[in-house]
């Protein structure tokens, strides 16, 4: 996902027998030239990081530090900017012989912790250090709330927080969310035009009032005579500016993690 568009560029999915790392591993052929790709940290893996590094020109990855991750630095650039070596597990070279004893990362840490459970630091290969400083690079992985928002907006308004999905067979909960995900980028799409028309972020319009106008304009035009259709869009377009949303305030206290008890049914071991 764009994270500041929220447009879905790729998607893989299937049986939970398939681990995530697999999965993102068949994405690995659609990154774009000169991107940043902020993982979640239990994609961290040498494998994984280094062939996203060298799938295509200038595409980075960028993904907090575990509590667990062993590292040597090899130079400080500043109080909280480091260049580390990372050993690669056997078991990762027997899947992968192509792959290094060891790799390298650039480690940027928090030097004051707001909160007891914020990440202490962020890994990425984002060595350049004339080119992205270590602030932005503290900076740009907080963006990863986005694809939170953007999970939200499908979940919660275009699936109105139903938990479960209406197939019952896998071909059509294939199909189901293909079609979930499709009209979510139709929606997106039209956004990100009126939003350059308008010279604003797409994060700023609602994209709640912006889909159900969006639903009402296509019901009207499954009956209109196509000749009208341009004529409408273009209608529907200007109208939808007005669901421009104000920018957004600085937060006054920092961003803190609720834990709140989940509405799926949860599997638990007998005691």
């Amino acid at each position: 996902m764009s994270l500041r568009s929220r447009m879905i560029r790729n998607v893989k999915f299937g049986p939970c027998s398939k681990g995530e790392i697999s999965y993102a591993r068949e994405l690995i052929e659609s990154v774009p030239a000169n991107s940043l790709t902020i993982f979640d940290s239990c994609y961290f893996s040498a494998d994984l990081m280094t062939s996203w590094w060298g799938a295509n020109q200038n595409s980075h990855w960028l993904t907090p530090l575990k509590s667990n991750t062993r590292f040597e630095v090899i130079e400080q650039y500043a109080d909280n900017d480091y260049l580390v070596e990372m050993p690669v597990s056997p078991q990762a070279r027997k899947k992968n012989p192509e792959l290094p004893e060891k790799w390298h990362a650039r480690l940027v840490t928090y030097q004051e912790k707001s909160q007891g459970n914020h990440i202490t630091g962020v890994l990425s290969s984002l060595t350049n250090r004339s080119q992205y400083s270590s602030q932005d690079i503290l900076d740009v992985y907080f963006e990863r709330w986005e694809i939170e928002n953007g999970y939200g907006e499908i979940k919660q308004y275009q699936l109105d927080e139903s938990i479960l999905l209406r197939s019952q067979t896998v071909e059509g909960i294939y199909q189901e969310i293909w079609g979930l995900l499709i009209a979510y980028n139709l929606i997106r799409v039209e956004i990100s035009q009126i939003a350059k028309e308008a010279e604003v972020s797409p994060l700023r319009i609602s994209f709640v009032m912006a889909m159900r106008y969006i639903q009402d304009e296509l019901m009207w035009c499954a009956i209109a005579s196509p000749g009208t259709i341009p004529k409408k869009l273009k209608a529907m377009r200007e109208n939808v500016k007005q669901f421009i949303l104000p920018k957004k305030r600085k937060r006054p206290k920092s961003r803190t993690v609720r834990i709140n008890k989940t509405r799926y049914p949860v599997k638990r071991r007998n005691p």
